[in-house]
């Protein structure tokens, strides 16, 4: 059953709901990777009307996460495994800087916020959690982070980075994850210090994308 893993369904248009749920279900491979995807099966499945499920499929494609091939049909998309370094050079910068405009520009309940995600996230022993906690962590970040053209950017790679890991979490009965401790990334975000934020949040990036490297090879 797809369910709404990380994030909320808010009230909003139906085809922002269909893009929540397939998306989450595509990130969890709940849709097996080159798997067909009928629009009216999603359809009755989401119990949605086809226009928003139309227009959500054409945005996972642009995220890259569906392939919609003329006269072929529609796919979930095939896991690459060396799109991993690519993905990791775009979200070490990327994920710094949304973490130095949210130090910046985030109010001090959005600090709050951010903190109690980490402290929850540190007591968190479940990697499937784990990989949900970061999301929470990193989303919350790019909403701080106001820039409405770097959000897209960020949750594309995010999303397919998310992907990987969990792909990785399907091939191995070893934890993917170890402790996962952000409380210094809010810290430096609460007081406004966006080099400190930045350099933690790229540390971070980087540490992940090193494990996810290993257990791809």
């Amino acid at each position: 059953m797809i369910n709404d893993d990380f994030e909320g369904v808010a009230s909003g248009r139906l085809s922002d709901k269909a893009y929540r749920r397939l998306r989450d279900g595509l990130i969890t491979l709940e849709f097996e990777p080159s798997q067909p995807l009928n629009e009216r099966a999603l359809s009755q499945r989401l119990n949605m009307g086809l226009a928003p499920i139309r227009e959500a499929l054409r945005r996972l494609e642009q995220e890259r996460l569906v392939t919609i091939y003329p006269r072929r049909g529609i796919f979930a998309a095939e896991i690459v495994i060396t799109d991993q370094q690519s993905i990791k050079e775009v979200r070490y910068e990327l994920e710094g800087l949304a973490a130095a405009l949210a130090a910046a520009r985030g109010t001090l309940e959005e600090s709050e916020t951010l903190m109690a995600i980490a402290e929850a996230l540190v007591l968190e022993t479940e990697s499937p959690n784990r990989i949900r906690g970061d999301a929470r962590f990193r989303r919350h970040i790019y909403a701080m982070a106001r820039n409405s053209f770097l959000l897209p950017v960020l949750e594309m790679h995010h999303n397919l980075a998310m992907r990987l890991w969990y792909f990785c979490r399907r091939q191995t009965s070893r934890p993917v994850l170890g402790p996962m401790d952000y409380r210094p990334v809010a810290t430096a975000i609460a007081q406004r210090d966006s080099e400190a934020a930045r350099a933690l949040q790229s540390k971070i990036i980087a540490e992940h994308s090193d494990i996810l490297r290993e257990m791809l090879h």
